[in-house]
């Protein structure tokens, strides 16, 4: 099966990280979950062997 990847922009404490969350199906694999300070660096270890298939700012819900 193919694995693929949701990225999620989010603020943590005032500080932006990119966090993918691996599928397979719809299953998710927290195991392999991956999370960076940079959407290329989190890009980067998770088309390794996923596909990116979904990107979410949720930076951009905060302040509504």
């Amino acid at each position: 099966m193919i694995k693929y990847a949701e990225i999620y922009k989010i603020k943590i404490e005032n500080e932006i990280r990119y966090a993918a969350k691996i599928y397979v199906g719809t299953e998710e694999i927290e195991e392999e979950s991956f999370s960076s300070s940079t959407f290329e660096e989190t890009a980067k270890h998770v088309l390794k062997d996923c596909v990116i298939s979904n990107y979410f700012d949720m930076t951009e819900m905060e302040g509504n």
